[in-house]
């Protein structure tokens, strides 16, 4: 159980001013990173593209912005710069703003090709931050930061979504105006938050050597806890790179059909939030199997339900699967505790790659038997995930045994 603030020194406390920063930067970034499946499905129903092509460059995206993020964390773990962030952030905004004008589909790989490594280097340097300046509520602070990053994330495909039906597709260069703003909001408190984060981490250092100084890596349950996250973003990123075309194939609009997937990732806020809370006070493991577990009757609710009540039942699926978020990355942090950026990029980047990859392959799925048929499939996952929750519970971290 996490120990209340009245007992905790000021100096291993949380830098709440400095998580909101690093909350910004991760949401600016997933904001146009949330643009990209939608983008892809407007080009490519434009240009009249099979769904097959739509799950290839997903992968292309995922593998781009995910799969290489262990790398920038090892290096950013090293020899990281302020500046990373706030630059990272820009070459994403730049690189999808021009995605949907995109004349062919190969210009559009290169733009998403572009804004994944932009996303790559961001996620490690974001979540090595968030981990620093956490303090002694290392799940909550990873929660904050990545509610932002799914916030932004939400809203990208209703405002893809709007601007593409008002304005076609070069609606999408109006992005450029919001997100320069945000860039240079970042380049100018940066280095400030650099400075926060070196005296946090250094005093929670000194307080607590073992954790940090002597912690061994434990391999085996990093693999588990990386192919378990990757099987819960398999769900998530299904959904939403499928969704659209189950919504309009039963008759909603492009506009209706953007909103309900906004809603549908912006309501995992939620879970992300609980989990972080939860586990500092009853344990990753245990909230993690529980969340997993219970998601599974509220996604197949959404099929066998349909109207209103289906959406509400899809919605609170949504939520419970996204509570695993903040405890994974924690315990994988725990478990290579002198590497965190890299621990971020495994749980963000290796796990998120893996599960595009299952995306890739459920496209052959969509064009075989339909997007409702392969959704219901998916929804049955989350079990397996939990599977590796318990292959990990009663294994040593240097947060003691979870």
């Amino acid at each position: 159980m996490a120990s209340s603030t009245a007992a905790t020194p000021a100096s291993l406390r949380w830098n709440l001013r400095g998580l909101s920063v690093i909350s910004f930067a991760h949401g600016v970034s997933d904001f146009y990173s949330g643009i990209v499946p939608f983008t892809i499905f407007l080009v490519l129903s434009r240009d009249h593209v099979s769904a097959g092509f739509q799950g290839a460059l997903v992968f292309v995206w995922y593998l781009t912005s995910s799969l290489v993020q262990p790398f920038f964390g090892a290096y950013t773990d090293r020899i990281g710069r302020w500046w990373f962030l706030p630059s990272s952030v820009a070459v994403t905004m730049l690189a999808i703003s021009f995605a949907c004008v995109a004349p062919s589909i190969w210009l559009l790989a290169l733009c998403i090709v572009a804004g994944g490594i932009g996303s790559a280097i961001m996620h490690p340097e974001a979540g090595k931050y968030s981990a620093m300046l956490s303090g002694d509520r290392r799940a909550g602070g990873i929660s904050i930061f990545q509610i932002g990053g799914q916030i932004g994330y939400s809203l990208g495909p209703a405002v893809v979504a709007l601007l593409y039906a008002r304005y076609g597709p070069g609606g999408t260069l109006w992005l450029l105006i919001p997100g320069a703003l945000a860039v240079a909001a970042l380049f100018a408190v940066m280095r400030r938050v650099d400075r926060s984060a070196e005296r946090t981490h250094g005093a929670h250092r000194r307080a607590r050597p073992a954790s940090f100084e002597s912690g061994q890596v434990d391999r085996t349950g990093v693999a588990l806890l990386v192919a378990s996250t990757g099987l819960r973003y398999f769900v998530s990123a299904a959904f939403m790179t499928y969704l659209p075309n189950y919504l309009v194939g039963n008759g909603s609009s492009i506009a209706a059909a953007g909103q309900i997937v906004t809603v549908f990732l912006f309501v995992s806020s939620i879970g992300l939030l609980a989990g972080g809370y939860l586990s500092d006070r009853f344990g990753p493991v245990r909230i993690s199997i529980a969340a997993l577990c219970g998601a599974v009757p509220f996604y197949l609710g959404f099929f066998a339900f349909h109207g209103t009540l289906g959406l509400a039942s899809l919605l609170v699926g949504s939520a419970l699967l996204a509570v695993q978020n903040a405890p994974g990355v924690t315990l994988v942090q725990a478990m290579l505790p002198r590497n965190l950026g890299m621990a971020l990029g495994l749980m963000n980047g290796v796990a998120f790659g893996a599960g595009s990859a299952m995306v890739a392959l459920l496209g052959a799925a969509v064009v075989a038997f339909g997007a409702g048929p392969a959704l219901e499939a998916a929804s049955i996952v989350p079990l397996l995930a939990a599977l590796g929750y318990a292959g990990v519970k009663g294994r040593s971290t240097q947060y003691g045994t979870i």
